[in-house]
């Protein structure tokens, strides 16, 4: 039984109801102020009514007693399953935590190997570009040089023809005037 505003409300009507809410709220009515003389009539209905009041209060105050110990019961068995309850929630909460601990793990562990790939490949690709480059530089240098040493020698040539050429002419020249 699960405790709702609505038999929290019945409950209290129950109580408005019953002849003890009317006995508790009672007026304190003020005795006369001269005595009477009392008559055995009189008396007899004044015990009467006591009795009746008596019984009266009697019957309601079992009845909350009873009401108040269903409520109690009641009340502890809500807390019982919702104590319960919590508990199962708790334990799911938990298993769900290990799982997304284990599930970070596994992705921390992917990303790690997976940047250590990467980094290996980038190394390596890095080393061979610089290889690469290393080898296309020293072959442009030894192309240079060459075409270099090839420019000095045509030089010389040209220089050695001319002078040869100068000399040649000379001699030509030198013989025409001695004869």
């Amino acid at each position: 039984m699960h405790i709702t505003a609505e038999k929290i409300k019945e409950a209290a009507e129950a109580l408005e109801s019953t002849e003890l809410k009317s006995f508790m709220f009672q007026e304190p009515t003020a005795g006369p102020l001269t005595r009477r003389r009392r008559s055995s009539r009189s008396t007899g209905r004044s015990r009467r009514s006591t009795r009746g009041t008596r019984r009266s209060t009697r019957r309601s105050t079992r009845g909350t007693r009873r009401s108040t110990r269903g409520t109690r019961r009641s009340t502890r068995r809500s807390t019982r399953r919702s104590t319960r309850g919590t508990r199962r929630s708790t334990r799911g909460t938990r298993r769900s935590t290990r799982g997304t601990r284990r599930s970070t793990r596994r992705s921390t562990r992917g990303t790690r190997r997976s940047t250590r790939r990467s980094t290996r490949g980038t190394r390596r690709s890095t080393r061979r570009s610089r290889r690469s480059t290393r080898r296309s530089t020293r072959r442009s240098r030894r192309s240079t040089r060459r075409s270099r040493r090839s420019t000095r020698r045509s030089t010389r040539r040209s220089r050695r023809s001319t002078r040869r050429s100068r000399r040649s002419t000379r001699r030509s020249r030198r013989s025409t005037r001695r004869s």
